[in-house]
């Protein structure tokens, strides 16, 4: 059931991570799109969060989305050894990762594909991703693209 990460996982870090959604939606020169909170198959006990942002240019070269991780702060205080990961990516880069098949965005469609997931903001070009997940999901794994 998608939202199980939230309610099941993380409850305490709802409303942190709700609060810094917000904050990423008031960037004006790097408008957000899409908010995703996830649980991948790695590091089980820290906290996923994907965005897709606003802009044209490549975030990452190195075919991996962006990630960065932080450790607990006073304002979103975690567990010793927990962390918060930050999935950062634009339009552009999210689209041609996907069809590359990046293994960061294999990740993030592996968890929406489990149901494990909580989507924390989409506006119309992030409902266009998250159709395009679902394509995704849809697709046998492997199988060639039109």
């Amino acid at each position: 059931m998608a939202g199980t990460w939230t309610s099941d996982r993380f409850p305490q870090f709802e409303a942190q991570i709700r609060e810094l959604t917000k904050q990423h939606r008031e960037l004006e020169d790097e408008p957000l799109h899409l908010a995703i909170s996830y649980a991948p198959r790695r590091d089980p006990q820290d906290i996923f969060l994907f965005e897709v942002i606003g802009g044209t240019d490549s975030i990452s070269p190195d075919r991996e989305l962006f990630e960065t991780a932080f450790a607990s702060t006073l304002g979103f205080p975690m567990d010793a050894g927990q962390q918060l990961h930050l999935i950062l990516t634009n339009l552009h880069e999210f689209e041609m990762a996907l069809d590359e098949e990046w293994p960061s965005v294999r990740e993030i469609v592996d968890a929406i594909r489990s149901g494990d997931y909580k989507i924390l903001y989409d506006d119309e070009t992030g409902k266009s991703i998250l159709n395009r997940i679902q394509s995704e999901i849809g697709r046998p794994e492997g199988a060639a693209r039109g």
